[in-house]
């Protein structure tokens, strides 16, 4: 049998993760807040409990691991939470983890990012940058006057770490799959509770329904199994936006855009000094 952790386990697309998992045979290790019901219980947006629930993970799966559904995360207008949870409870903890994940040969990873990174305008890549290059206080410094967008940085930096890493000798080159899931606004009690703000509600109500609906969350749920089975092996570093047509709707004419560089430069990234001149016929 193969054994997954599911983070955020016991609630929202959490939940339905951790259900269709168990529905299709997966031993899911629960990772979520204490007192929640989870296999193991942690505060995953501080330091210790990262290590904690890395070293209760370990114990628990004998070193191996499967699959990781790196669900957990929080939209406060609190910077050191958000960043503690959405980044550094996702990059840590996967760091961690990725010893036993290459010990499988084949194993999975799928991280829950967001769409809002595709649909947010104006998000300040100054935090981002220091998150990603390991400055925690000053991306947190910079988002003093906003604390708001806590969360799109958080997830921003979440995404270009996995398109950093992905295709790299320690995680592709030990055979994991690490890719990310952007869902949209997904129908969970959280969504109910915002559509019923006066402030949030409005807004919304007005996204872009290609389909007319919400994505439920059990949509969400079987597209993390596709990726942590045997169909998401050759998916590597991808962001899948999964969120009803909402992003499409909006940036559809903007994507994808050609490469800018040019021939000489794509020429020296493959080693080449110049594209080979065809043959000259023998006269």
């Amino acid at each position: 049998m193969k054994t997954a952790v599911v983070t955020g386990s016991e609630s929202g697309m959490g939940l339905a993760i951790r259900r269709e998992l168990v529905a299709q045979g997966w031993r899911v290790l629960g990772v979520d807040l204490p007192g929640k019901g989870a296999e193991v219980e942690a505060d995953l947006s501080t330091a210790a409990g990262r290590d904690g629930a890395a070293a209760a993970i370990l114990a628990a799966s004998g070193g191996r691991l499967d699959g990781v559904a790196a669900n957990a995360g929080v939209d406060v207008p609190r910077p050191e939470l958000v960043l503690g949870l959405n980044y550094h409870g996702v990059v840590d903890l996967l760091n961690r983890l990725r010893p036993a994940l290459a010990t499988a040969r084949g194993a999975r990873v799928a991280v829950n990012v967001s769409n809002s990174i595709f649909v947010t305008p104006g998000i300040p890549t100054e935090p981002v940058d220091a998150l990603l290059g390991g400055n925690t206080g000053e991306a947190i410094r910079l988002l003093r006057s906003a604390p708001q967008l806590a969360y799109v940085v958080s997830k921003l930096a979440t995404a270009r770490w996995i398109r950093r890493v992905a295709p790299t000798a320690d995680w592709a080159g030990s055979g994991i799959s690490l890719n990310g899931v952007c869902p949209g606004a997904v129908r969970t009690p959280l969504l109910e509770h915002d559509l019923g703000d006066p402030a949030k509600g409005p807004i919304i109500e007005r996204l872009p329904r290609p389909l007319g609906e919400f994505t439920p969350p059990e949509a969400v749920a079987r597209l993390f199994e596709f990726l942590l089975g045997d169909g998401g092996r050759f998916l590597v570093g991808q962001l899948l936006v999964i969120d009803g047509g909402n992003e499409a709707a909006w940036r559809g004419a903007d994507t994808p855009q050609p490469w800018d560089i040019d021939g000489a430069d794509f020429m020296k990234l493959i080693g080449m000094d110049s594209i080979a001149s065809p043959a000259t016929p023998a006269s």
